[in-house]
């Protein structure tokens, strides 16, 4: 985990799959709206790979392939009180 020490923004995270692909990058993009920008990628030709998920006490993230089949994450946090 990269911790920025910002409470705004996305964190990073590096890790090994041990399985092909060993090497990738994976953008994550923080929506206001998980299931609708997933809802408009499908509109526009995209694929979900993921679906939202669960982090505990920290938000939902997805996958979505673009129409090239390059793959994006998606990252809504937990609203804070």
């Amino acid at each position: 985990m990269v911790a920025t020490g910002s409470t705004a923004g996305i964190q990073g995270h590096i890790n090994s799959l041990g399985h092909e692909p060993h090497n990738y990058v994976l953008i994550y993009v923080q929506v206001d709206d998980l299931r609708a920008c997933m809802e408009k990628a499908a509109k526009l030709g995209g694929k979900t790979l993921v679906p939202p998920t669960d982090v505990p006490g920290t938000g939902q993230f997805a996958w979505l392939a673009d129409p090239e089949g390059n793959t994006i994450g998606i990252w809504k946090p937990v609203a804070k009180s």
